[in-house]
């Protein structure tokens, strides 16, 4: 009897699920089994699959809108996935790919009749993207049915959100040229300001670095004065005994110096008034030898005077005796104290 059997094969990039008496199995990626001829099997792609979905709608505003988006999606289960979808033919993903594609547009259509076209074009990654994402998800991991589709959503975006109008379109951009050029210098002028500020701010940190520089120098010269005078004054404490000792010794020696030259100052007032005394002396000496020496010249000069004369005297003194009586006396006087001298110098 020949058996009927039959050789199936799944490559690196395919699930080989089998089913057999009412039941469903995966055998796994790149797999292979002989089967029953009764037996039937799909291979189920595990690549990521690629979704694209794109329409033109009016935004809330009136303005027409060309919407594109992506949806990039793999089996997770395939199982589950072989039981909702039909994957014997060619395109096995292409039932998944036209449901994501309505469910897509439908959440699409619903969000952008209520949004202005700059909303539009502004939310495309955000709201746009996210309402899409979170309905998608809902559809796919359907809660009431076990599993859901069997597979995972890694990338759902909105790709692509333009103006179909060209006029409009040309008039919006140039526009938002406008308002990017004003946006673009408003910004060049905030910068400007900024850089000023900056700099302003700079130079007064740099001033208030400089100022408090100059403080500490200032600080650090008064403490050195300070310590100098510190130090001064410690020396002058030091050595003031020392100066005043010093000075001390200076003052006798000035002291001795000035009584020494009282002492001089008075010997010669003495030998000065000695040689007063000794000159007095003298001048009184020759005072006194005067007279005697005169004596003879006087006594030649009397006796010229009555030489050959004979005198008579009458009556009073005459005017010759007169004048003639003192110079007499004093010869008389002097000759009487000569020879006092004599007499006492020969006992």
């Amino acid at each position: 009897m020949e058996v009927q059997m039959q050789f199936v094969k799944a490559s690196p990039s395919q699930y080989l699920v089998v089913g057999e008496h009412g039941k469903t199995r995966n055998l796994g990626i790149a797999a292979s089994a002989y089967l029953w001829r009764r037996s039937t099997y799909v291979l189920i792609p595990s690549t990521q699959q690629e979704a694209n979905f794109e329409m033109t709608q009016e935004s809330s505003d009136g303005v027409p809108l060309r919407f594109k988006g992506i949806v990039i999606y793999r089996i997770s289960d395939p199982e589950i996935a072989s039981k909702r979808f039909n994957f014997s033919g060619v395109d096995g993903c292409g039932e998944i790919n036209s449901l994501i594609n309505h469910v897509c547009l439908g959440e699409l259509r619903a969000v952008i009749s209520q949004m202005k076209m700059q909303e539009c074009i502004e939310g495309r990654k955000t709201t746009l993207t996210d309402a899409i994402a979170s309905e998608l998800r809902k559809v796919v991991e359907d809660e009431d049915e076990k599993g859901g589709w069997g597979i995972e959503l890694d990338v759902v975006q909105v790709a692509q959100v333009y103006i179909v109008d060209d006029e409009l379109r040309q008039q919006l951009e140039a526009e938002v040229r406008n308002e990017i050029k004003s946006k673009s210098d408003l910004s060049d002028i905030q910068l400007q300001e900024e850089v000023e500020l900056a700099q302003v701010s700079s130079k007064r940190k740099l001033n208030q670095a400089s100022l408090e520089t100059e403080r500490q120098r200032a600080k650090i010269a008064q403490e050195k004065l300070l310590l100098e005078k510190e130090l001064e004054r410690e020396k002058i404490e030091t050595e003031a005994p020392l100066r005043l000792l010093h000075i001390e010794k200076e003052r006798e020696i000035i002291q001795q110096e000035i009584e020494l030259r009282q002492l001089e100052n008075q010997a010669k007032e003495l030998e000065v008034h000695n040689e007063m005394l000794l000159e007095k002396a003298k001048l009184d000496l020759q005072k006194e030898i005067l007279p005697i020496e005169q004596v003879p010249a006087i006594a030649e000069s009397v006796s010229k005077m009555f030489q050959g004369a004979n005198l008579s005297v009458y009556g009073e003194a005459s005017p010759i005796f007169s004048s003639v009586g003192p110079l007499v006396e004093i010869l008389a006087n002097t000759l009487r104290e000569i020879g006092s001298e004599k007499k006492a110098s020969g006992e």
